[in-house]
């Protein structure tokens, strides 16, 4: 029978030792970039809300300037939310301020991503006048479900809640509520398809709310977040988007 090499335990070692540093490398380097050992982070946005469709627009520049991978998943407005607060995907893509303070388990990226405008739109013909928070007391109001700027003027106040701008609007035309809140741009959109039906709605004046919109993760994806501030401040300092007006 042929002897066995004198040096066949040695060599075992020696190959054990180079596996087990190549792991413990491989570990390191995955440490060493924060978000990039895992899949994409999968944020929610409202295919149906102008504001939120804009703000996932700006986010995928911002993303990909911070070379984090991401996938936008388009949700009802309240079910984005939700999924974001409970951690089952990993953010919304855009919300008014401070809403952190409402959700503790969110965390703010704290460059906005654009201005909000929030108006409140009724059918021509009426003696209304300028908007002020009285009307609100005294009108049937309706706005789209989940939106917590609207829930915050409202007050506890009743409120029709629907599902998409559409139905919003259609409730407005129809008589069945008095004042649809609805954000400026998300109007507007509505409007440019069928000029001639909406042409029998205007928006009052003042703004009835305005504020900014920003980008929230879950806490769990908090490592991300100056990655994404950074990416945010590169691209408005070369004055990538124009908000003239706001939104």
């Amino acid at each position: 029978m042929r002897a066995l090499p004198r040096h066949t335990a040695r060599s075992g070692a020696v190959t054990r030792f180079f596996w087990l540093a190549a792991a413990c490398a491989a570990l390191c380097l995955s440490w060493a970039v924060p978000g990039q050992a895992r899949g994409p982070y999968r944020i929610g946005y409202v295919p149906g809300a102008m504001i939120s469709l804009e703000s996932k627009n700006r986010l995928e520049m911002a993303y990909a300037r911070a070379g984090i991978p991401v996938e936008f998943l388009p949700l009802p407005q309240k079910r984005s939310l939700y999924l974001a607060v409970e951690g089952a995907i990993d953010g919304d893509a855009g919300r008014i301020y401070g809403l952190e303070k409402r959700y503790p388990s969110l965390v703010r990226v704290d460059v906005k991503l654009l201005d909000f405008n929030g108006a409140a739109y009724v059918v021509k013909g009426q003696e209304i006048g300028r908007f002020r928070d009285a009307l609100l007391d005294v009108m049937k109001v309706g706005a789209l479900r989940g939106v917590v700027w609207a829930e915050k003027i409202m007050k506890g106040r009743p409120m029709e809640s629907v599902k998409t701008y559409e139905a919003l609007f259609a409730m407005l035309l129809e008589g069945r509520i008095d004042i649809a809140l609805s954000s400026r741009l998300s109007a507007e959109e509505i409007f440019s398809h069928d000029p001639r039906r909406y042409g029998r709605i205007r928006r009052l004046e003042p703004l009835v709310f305005r504020t900014s919109f920003y980008h929230y993760l879950n806490t769990k994806n908090a490592d991300i977040v100056p990655r994404l501030e950074e990416a945010l401040r590169e691209l408005r300092a070369e004055d990538y988007w124009h908000d003239e007006g706001g939104n």
